[in-house]
């Protein structure tokens, strides 16, 4: 059977730095066989300068989004980035396309194998069929007005059999807590079902500013949207308490951002967690400075043992 041999400086096995001298073996479709050593692994050893890694997984990108680098504002908070978002994403197709793929090729560069990938809509899905990266799609569901709920949501799973018919994984998912409605919330739990399921959370501290007591930026946003908010009744609490038993049929949940994460909202997770729901909390460090010229609290996950994975 053909096969390669690998030796770098460094090898790394995704959870430990091997022994000097290691030899990375795989098969001719790149499946690794073995990591032995240099006396046992015999001749025609590859040999690179640096470190040799498995492929990363960016659990977090807007491909859709990619024709917007630099042209939004940086560290205004995040009502203004959304809204800025919403309001100038609209281009000519062809230009969207020619960015996603040079946002592609830029994570291909950077050893990115993976991508968990938000869709709202399929003008990704061309450049996915390539099989360059594998993907995971993520068709997002939003409408806070509950008298768009039907079309939304129809919306939403018209892009979900489409990716499912092209033989792509994909889950439906909610936003964020701030733009689905309660009855939205209805329409898409039962997709969840065994599912990976992913949340903007804890990006900014208005979400609970909103849960709590009904105020601050997000009733700003609402407005400058002409989105209707008197049907509005906050529950006085947070907004990780609002949402996260919502995901509870979900096999999988990644809550992204969280830079406003606090204690509470941890403990809260974790006594409502399934046993068997892998948690991740997903951090997107360079987006959060952009946005809200904060971090999320790194040292509070790590002291918790909760799963960390990266996006971008």
């Amino acid at each position: 059977m053909p096969y390669r041999k690998f030796k770098a400086d460094y090898l790394f096995d995704g959870s430990d730095f091997c022994d000097a001298g290691s030899v990375l073996i795989t098969d001719e479709k790149g499946k690794v066989i073995e990591v032995t050593n240099t006396k046992n692994a015999g001749g025609d050893i590859e040999t690179f300068a640096g470190i040799l890694s498995p492929g990363f997984i960016n659990a977090h990108c807007h491909l859709e989004l990619s024709h917007l680098k630099n042209k939004i504002p940086e560290k205004t908070g995040l009502v203004n980035f959304v809204y800025k978002v919403i309001t100038e994403r609209h281009h000519e197709a062809a230009e969207i396309e020619t960015a996603i793929e040079a946002a592609i090729e830029e994570m291909r560069g950077s050893g990115i194998v993976a991508i968990g990938d938000i869709c709202n809509n399929e003008l990704s899905l061309p450049a996915k069929k390539s099989g360059r990266i594998n993907y995971y799609n993520f068709i997002e569901a939003s409408g806070w007005n509950p008298s768009v709920v039907d079309e939304r949501f129809n919306r939403s799973k018209e892009i979900f059999d489409v990716f499912i018919a092209d033989g792509q994984k994909a889950s439906i998912v909610p936003h964020a807590p701030y733009s689905v409605s309660y009855r939205l919330w209805e329409k898409i739990t039962p997709f969840f079902e065994d599912k990976v399921v992913t949340i903007h959370s804890k990006e900014s501290k208005g979400e609970d500013e909103l849960f709590l007591k009904g105020e601050g930026g997000f009733n700003d946003m609402y407005e400058k949207m002409k989105i209707d908010n008197t049907f509005f009744e906050y529950p006085g609490q947070s907004s990780v308490e609002y949402y996260f038993e919502k995901l509870s049929r979900a096999s999988s949940v990644i809550l992204v951002h969280n830079t406003f994460l606090n204690k509470d909202d941890i403990d809260h997770i974790l006594k409502h967690k399934r046993s068997t729901q892998l948690l991740s909390f997903c951090l997107c460090p360079n987006a959060n400075v952009y946005i809200e010229n904060s971090l999320p609290p790194v040292e509070l996950l790590i002291e918790n043992d909760l799963n960390i994975i990266i996006g971008t």
